[in-house]
């Protein structure tokens, strides 16, 4: 006998995945037009996802994915090979600078390396695998902060997570890159550009990192956009164009 289907939890799943296609908070009743089904049930399953820590309710009585969700997309990503996915690419771009790659996720409130590619050079600063870096200084947490949706920023700056001011945010928006900025590992530089899923949501930060002696910032531009584009590729199963580059 085949093992029954939980159909309450399918449907729980449903309003998970809605509330991950709204930009914003969103209320029970667009949240139950949204999925055909009735006011009362919706806000059970939203009460029950608020007890659970998978979705938090705003003062103005909307609600939102938590951040707890952050931690399951980031295994996702691992679990799902984008590491390896990305490893040829990412592997053109160091041997090419002959500095190390990385690719890194939002992990809670901070972006967290799942990736790297080592060179045979030296390199002060330690950037391994699993290393937690700062949304506002880093270059990988700047751009994932950059193309991050406005209810994620949110969350994170009400948990008083320190980001980039709103205008280094519309500039890496509009280069399609970020880079590291002073006071963080002054001994390095990095740049980052954005990895996106096949909806444009971004996913991940791809990022080059050298000693400030030997990097040359302004070379290492096209490089990484083109590594990132490759991996976006990858992604989408596409000629990915990312939203920054769109209509240039």
């Amino acid at each position: 006998m085949a093992t029954q289907i939980l159909t309450s939890s399918l449907k729980t799943l449903e309003v998970l995945a809605a509330l991950a296609d709204c930009d914003t908070g969103v209320g029970v009743s667009e949240l139950a037009r949204r999925l055909g089904g009735s006011r009362g049930y919706v806000h059970r399953q939203l009460v029950t996802l608020v007890a659970g820590n998978w979705v938090e309710q705003s003062e103005d009585g909307t609600y939102r994915l938590s951040l707890r969700v952050a931690r399951l997309s980031a295994a996702a990503l691992r679990q799902a090979g984008l590491d390896q996915r990305a490893s040829a690419a990412m592997e053109e771009l160091a041997a090419a600078l002959r500095e190390p790659v990385s690719l890194a996720v939002l992990d809670g409130d901070a972006a967290r390396i799942i990736h790297r590619i080592d060179v045979d050079r030296s390199l002060r600063v330690d950037t391994r695998v699993e290393t937690r870096m700062p949304m506002s200084k880093s270059a990988s947490g700047r751009v994932l902060t950059a193309f991050e949706s406005p209810v994620v920023l949110e969350r994170l700056a009400g948990l008083g997570v320190e980001l980039p001011p709103d205008e280094d945010l519309a500039a890496i928006r509009e280069a399609g890159y970020a880079h590291s900025i002073a006071g963080y590992q002054d001994e390095t530089v990095a740049i980052a550009a954005p990895v996106f899923d096949p909806a444009g949501h971004v996913i991940a930060a791809v990022s080059l990192v050298g000693p400030v002696s030997r990097f040359d910032l302004d070379a290492a531009v096209e490089p990484l956009l083109a590594c990132a584009a490759r991996v976006n590729a990858i992604v989408s199963g596409t000629s990915f164009v990312p939203p920054s580059q769109e209509g240039r």
